[in-house]
């Protein structure tokens, strides 16, 4: 009996002390402690910021202050049930501002390391739609900073987008209208190292490509109607038998037009043509390379007589202009010039590409790389007062391909200036042959070949 009742003793005694531990597990966490570790969460976010407004990113905004603060939200994180409104509401605050302040960094993170010292792009993988979501996000919440890094953001997208377009031209059949959309998105970023890197990769794509055409022999000149184009002299006059059945259209100015050399012509036909319905000739003076003892120098001589018309290198000679041509040791026109323009050099191509050329020229005034342009680009250009420097065939006949260690060029090219158009024709000031009107056709089918051009403004 009191074994039972000592017993009964026992588990009263047991079941009373099963009972305080079960309650003392279940008691809360005291408000003294929850209350430091969110003040201490809050001024964590506010030092990761530079201002109170959480507008713009702190100087010492670094991953370790994230690591840290991220880690201090966790924590108060667990116990966020027992939080009053008021808590609640500075918590979800400290979550929100954490989480932009998170953007921030990954954005400038890419920005720096994405985009080199000279701000082209080193990783041609990278995968932008991430920092592009992140960008968004700051713009609708972080206006302000956002706006500090808009144009860094907007160039690092248009890069990516337009190495894109180039692996599009590059891979598979060399494809006209893939390497036409490429060049337009280079040229359409304004920064000079890019353009310089990839330029000379659609230039290679492009040559690839009229080096094929070549091969398959299809170097005759067409109209759109399909029918061949006779070949032109300098002049403008047919040099060869003109195909049946082909209507060719005056390649001279309108009757009373004044040319360049001041005088008036008149149309082919000796008689009179209706008026284009717009014209225009700029008047660049003539600049003999031969004058100058410069067989090779058409590039720099068509330079110089665009960059006087636009009343830069006003003191310079084509001998001095010369002089500052950078010279390839390797021979590649894409670096420079290949061999001298003094004198014909056996196994060596003797020019320059829009490449090496246009930061050359722009060095002497404003010289922009509108290679790729169509007839009609070339034509906008003149109408806004800029001539433009284009790489034809010599005498506008069908391309000469030789092959190189840098690759293929036109044996037979050369370097024109045009300053004017009208409605069948352009007008060239040609420094070997000085000045006249070819026809439109005859002109845009020599340019094709490579469709290199420079505008001078």
């Amino acid at each position: 009996m009191k074994m039972m009742v000592k017993t009964g003793g026992i588990i009263l005694v047991s079941g009373l002390l099963l009972a305080g531990c079960g309650n003392q597990a279940k008691a809360s966490t005291p408000k003294t402690v929850k209350q430091p570790q969110l003040t201490y969460l809050t001024k964590q976010v506010k030092s990761l910021y530079a201002d109170s407004k959480y507008e713009m990113p702190a100087k010492q905004l670094n991953e370790a202050a994230l690591t840290k603060a991220n880690m201090q939200k966790n924590k108060v994180y667990k116990f966020r049930g027992d939080l009053s409104k008021a808590q609640q509401k500075t918590f979800k605050i400290d979550q929100q501002q954490l989480q932009a302040a998170k953007k921030i960094f990954s954005v400038q993170d890419t920005l720096n390391v994405e985009l080199d010292k000279d701000q082209v792009l080193k990783d041609e993988s990278f995968k932008i739609q991430a920092f592009n979501n992140d960008f968004t996000y700051l713009q609708a919440h972080k206006a302000k900073f956002a706006a500090t890094i808009k144009d860094k953001a907007t160039l690092l997208d248009r890069e990516i987008k337009a190495v894109a377009l180039v692996k599009a031209a590059s891979t598979g059949d060399p494809d006209q209208t893939k390497i036409d959309h490429a060049r337009d998105a280079i040229n359409a970023i304004n920064v000079k190292a890019f353009r310089d890197k990839y330029l000379s990769k659609i230039d290679e794509v492009n040559r690839k490509l009229v080096e094929d055409r070549a091969l398959s022999g299809n170097s005759k000149i067409y109209d759109k109607n399909g029918n061949e184009v006779p070949t032109r002299d300098q002049f403008g006059n047919i040099i060869n038998d003109k195909p049946s059945g082909v209507e060719t259209a005056p390649s001279e100015p309108a009757t009373g037009e004044q040319t360049s050399a001041g005088s008036t012509t008149e149309t082919q036909s000796g008689s009179s043509n209706p008026q284009p319905s717009t014209s225009k000739v700029l008047g660049v003076s003539f600049i003999s390379q031969e004058a100058a003892g410069a067989p090779e120098g058409c590039e720099a001589a068509s330079a110089l007589e665009a960059l006087h018309y636009k009343g830069h290198a006003s003191g310079m000679s084509l001998a001095s202009f010369l002089r500052t041509m950078p010279i390839a040791s390797n021979g590649n026109p894409y670096q420079g010039f290949g061999g001298t323009p003094y004198a014909v050099v056996d196994g060596v191509y003797q020019s320059i590409f829009p490449s090496a050329f246009t930061p050359w020229v722009a060095g002497f005034g404003s010289a922009s790389n509108i290679s790729g342009s169509s007839l009609d680009g070339i034509i906008s250009q003149i109408a806004a007062g800029n001539p433009v420097v284009a790489w034809v065939t010599l005498n506008y006949q069908g391309p000469q391909w030789h092959h190189y260690d840098w690759g293929s060029g036109i044996d037979n090219a050369h370097v024109v200036t045009v300053d004017g158009y009208n409605s069948v024709g352009m007008h060239i000031v040609d420094p070997e042959n000085g000045t006249y009107w070819i026809s439109k056709g005859a002109f845009n089918a020599a340019y094709s070949y490579m469709k290199f051009a420079v505008a001078i403004s």
